[in-house]
């Protein structure tokens, strides 16, 4: 698509962040989020609706487009440059200048930055700029959750908030729904793309540290949901290798490697007879796991 009519600095969205650092709003968390898809769904519509008809957008339509620019690939307002353009260079910076409204036009962006994560996608990149400059500026309380996920964890810097997430997630040895509590984040925070993507920076973790047990607690803690099913079943084999090949040609403890054996055994079935459900495990990982099976 062509971005070139988009702004690169967002002059009217600076503006506007002076506007309310200046009003003083002290926000302090973020309320729960709405039925995305379905605000969405009804958005796209909107949006299309007036371009056929050839009418102008009514101007509280505007709010939730956001939850509208990543729909599936046929339904999806992210290739409408003018659309783009008229929300982050006019409708946002505008309505950010009110205080009443700052906050309820915020919680798109926060919602639709974690839920529809893209790093590298220019559209998002654009979204991510303006969801750190109003979560980094005056508006948001200090001392806060929201406050330290913007600041001190980063989480809108696309390039770092996953890691550093991933990283606060381990530090705090609660869990993750530990980690979401301290964090005041909604329960749906763990199936965003966002956390999936903070799941596989844990796993990225050196093996040195894999071996330590509060990993391999967090590991199954957030890999692993309450019906024994991967949370995200893309990760499969990249979590049971992280989990496995940090003990190849080390023996971990005996009640660690029985703990760590049973729970993949119960999730995946034994290697041994049940070998198509570890397709696409490297054979080194599932030969760790035989070992141990074989010396009980």
């Amino acid at each position: 698509m062509n971005l070139a009519s988009l702004p690169e600095d967002f002059p009217l969205l600076a503006i506007a962040t002076q506007s309310i650092s200046s009003q003083k709003i002290s926000i302090e968390r973020m309320g729960l989020p709405p039925d995305l898809f379905a605000v969405g769904e009804r958005t796209f519509i909107r949006f299309s609706l007036a371009q056929l008809s050839g009418h102008q957008v009514d101007q509280r339509y505007w709010r939730y487009f956001p939850y509208a620019i990543w729909l599936e690939s046929d339904r999806s307002l992210a290739t409408r440059a003018d659309y783009l353009s008229e929300y982050f260079d006019i409708q946002l910076p505008r309505s950010l200048k009110i205080a009443k409204r700052a906050m309820k036009w915020a919680e798109p962006l926060f919602y639709v930055y974690l839920t529809h994560f893209k790093p590298n996608d220019p559209v998002f990149e654009k979204l991510a700029q303006t969801a750190h400059r109003f979560f980094t500026s005056d508006a948001i309380q200090a001392g806060t959750p929201l406050y330290s996920l913007a600041q001190e964890l980063n989480i809108f810097k696309s390039a770092e908030g996953p890691h550093l997430v991933a990283d606060s997630i381990l530090k705090t040895n609660r869990g993750l729904q530990g980690w979401m509590n301290q964090f005041d984040v909604w329960p749906g925070f763990a199936d965003t793309a966002f956390a999936q993507c903070a799941f596989l920076e844990l796993l990225k973790l050196p093996k040195e540290k894999r071996r330590q047990l509060d990993f391999v607690n967090l590991a199954f803690d957030w890999g692993i949901d309450a019906q024994n099913q991967f949370r995200y079943p893309k990760t499969k084999s990249l979590f049971i290798d992280a989990l496995l090949l940090a003990w190849k040609g080390v023996k971990p403890p005996d009640d660690l490697m029985m703990a760590m054996s049973a729970k993949l055994v119960r999730v995946m079935g034994d290697p041994r007879t049940t070998q198509d459900q570890w397709q696409g495990v490297s054979s080194e990982a599932v030969q760790v796991l035989v070992a141990w099976l074989n010396a009980k």
